[in-house]
């Protein structure tokens, strides 16, 4: 195949990140995820312990959650100088001569104008991401719809904040897919057929 880039994005808690390292394991491709948050983050920076909020804390236990999955919850992200770094870092790493998957971080409106680029969307009711956290990462049933709720708000206001748009539109999405409906393996072969047919030389 052609080089190619695949974006993903979702809403939290449909195990999305298992789908993106699996499509990117099985099609040989490199794989940013929070590598590009740290980049970014000292590119610009911005200390990790900003990451939390601590007027507003959650349960103890979806508290050390949040310090991974809340990138965009501290009001230094929404810098211009903030926003500058991701957007470079994620070209740079599209610029190379090497397919890859990015995942979140507003990569598909970021590398909107790229040649040969797919945009993913992956999505499951709140009723069985709710059940996926409590059972991953050991969360109460309120504990895991709490953490759900806020990280999906705060990642949508960031991507609106950077692009202007909702995350879910269809309008720029190549493949919406429900996880829960599907499953992580087939959902994952989902994507590499998808590639391999619209990339193919």
């Amino acid at each position: 195949m052609k080089k190619f880039i695949i974006t993903i994005s979702r809403e939290f808690g449909c195990n999305a990140r298992e789908v993106a390292r699996k499509a990117a394991a099985e099609l040989g491709v490199e794989f940013y995820d929070k590598d590009l948050v740290d980049m970014a983050a000292e590119r610009a920076g911005i200390s990790r312990d900003s990451f939390l909020d601590s007027e507003e804390m959650l349960d103890k236990n979806a508290d050390r959650l949040l310090k991974s999955f809340g990138y965009g919850s501290s009001t230094q992200f929404y810098s211009d100088k903030a926003v500058k770094a991701q957007v470079d870092i994620i070209r740079d790493l599209a610029n190379k001569r090497v397919s890859a998957i990015f995942f979140g971080r507003c990569a598909d409106y970021v590398l909107r104008e790229y040649p040969n680029h797919m945009n993913v969307f992956l999505y499951a009711p709140l009723e069985a991401r709710i059940k996926h956290m409590c059972e991953t990462y050991d969360l109460s049933w309120p504990e895991a719809d709490k953490l759900i709720k806020r990280v999906d708000r705060q990642r949508h206001n960031y991507y609106k904040y950077v692009t202007g748009k909702k995350r879910g539109d269809r309008d720029n999405k190549h493949l919406m897919i429900d996880v829960s409906e599907y499953g992580t393996d087939l959902t994952a072969e989902m994507i590499c057929f998808a590639a391999r047919k619209m990339f193919e030389d």
